[in-house]
């Protein structure tokens, strides 16, 4: 019961950081913020309450959702890069949507449940060279409201401007899916295109920033193609059942150490490809170690089949970081056997990351400083070394 109320308390500091995240910014908060952890109470053994069971309830349901989202590099494999990925409420649909307050507006009047969004760019080295795909599934209480919302968002769009927003949206027609309410906008010498696509209940959220309308359009309907037969083979949990959703059912999550990671929640296979730097490389990666539970609180944590997929998938996930990022070989903590470490040299805030590993678990550690990383993998690792 404690761990439920501790998940349920964080919820506001979860949205709230969130909220203030740049669309198209990596964002990965190290270990020592303090954030969600201020926001956590620690001593109070006070059963949650029904508003509380219901908002942890929906956190657990966008990550349920987070397992049948099509993979952007399923989509096109130039969106290599990852960006962000979260539970998709209406404040995080303001960010994605380009700070935009009268879309979210939409969501919140229609009852948006929950839902999951993911968003990856080319890796261009400039604003640019830089394409960005945010694919999202958002879910509503039925097909009708789901229909009627999606309308609203494209309306929305047209009506009002986002804050960083300096053109115009503009509505659209997308030839290959005539569901699919369309806008596009020319801002900044660059084309972006932003589909809502209703189905069933559910709402597709796709938006591109590419080259041109071919593009574009092209994007939106493969990532229609990808994502739709997923839908069909979800059940959604019925409404008055949300209250008692699992938000860890894999008790994965208490292994991470540290709070108030970016995309924090509990995922099986496909929510952690979601996640993962090289997502066409660890496909296959994922499915041959046995990857079967990730969780996101302050540090990742990997659940593997054994030991020696533990081993493979540490190796693999540090050499995609720094890859990723332009990382080299760092120092490791001596006293934590089998860590390796890699930094970029600067002082941004996520300038080291440590993998360690104990039994068939591993562990991305990402931080500011060499001090602050060491730590905090000296404490992953005691985690999960008592973890079965």
């Amino acid at each position: 019961m404690q761990l439920v109320f501790r998940v349920g308390a964080v919820l506001a500091a979860v949205i709230m950081v969130s909220a203030c995240e740049d669309p198209g910014k990596v964002v990965r908060v190290p270990v020592s913020a303090t954030v969600a952890a201020t926001a956590t109470p620690t001593t109070s053994t006070s059963a949650p309450t029904d508003e509380q069971r219901l908002a942890m309830g929906k956190l657990a349901e966008g990550m349920r959702i987070a397992e049948v989202l099509a993979l952007p590099t399923d989509i096109d494999p130039a969106y290599r890069r990852h960006g962000n990925s979260s539970v998709l409420h209406s404040a995080r649909l303001k960010v994605s949507a380009g700070h935009h307050n009268a879309i979210a507006a939409v969501a919140d009047r229609h009852g948006l449940i929950t839902g999951f969004v993911s968003e990856r760019s080319n890796g261009g080295s400039g604003t640019a060279d830089t394409d960005w795909l945010t694919h999202g599934v958002m879910r509503f209480r039925d097909a009708a409201t789901a229909t009627a919302a999606a309308a609203d968002f494209a309306v929305a769009a047209t009506e009002e401007r986002g804050l960083l927003q300096s053109g115009e949206w503009t509505p659209a027609t997308l030839e290959g899916s005539p569901s699919t309410r369309l806008v596009l906008l020319e801002d900044r010498g660059r084309l972006t295109g932003m589909g809502f696509t209703p189905q069933g209940e559910f709402v597709v959220f796709t938006k591109v920033r590419a080259g041109g309308r071919p593009d574009i359009e092209r994007t939106i309907v493969k990532a229609l193609e990808r994502q739709r037969p997923l839908l069909d083979s979800f059940t959604p949990t019925p409404e008055r059942e949300l209250v008692t959703l699992p938000y860890d059912p894999d008790a994965i999550f208490e292994l991470s150490v540290g709070d108030n990671s970016s995309g924090r929640g509990a995922y099986r296979r496909n929510g952690a490809l979601l996640f993962a730097e090289d997502q066409q490389a660890a496909v296959s990666l994922y499915r041959e170690v046995g990857v079967d539970a990730m969780a996101n609180k302050g540090t990742t944590v990997y659940r593997t089949r054994d030991g020696a997929g533990a081993a493979r998938l540490a190796a693999a996930t540090s050499a995609a970081i720094a890859a990723a990022w332009t990382k080299s070989v760092a120092p490791a903590p001596m006293d934590v056997p089998g860590a390796t470490c890699v930094t970029d040299g600067n002082s941004n805030a996520n300038a080291w990351v440590c993998v360690v590993t104990g039994g068939r678990y591993v562990a991305e550690v990402w931080g500011k400083t060499r001090d602050e990383t060491h730590a905090a993998a000296r404490e992953q690792q005691r985690v999960l070394a008592a973890a079965k």
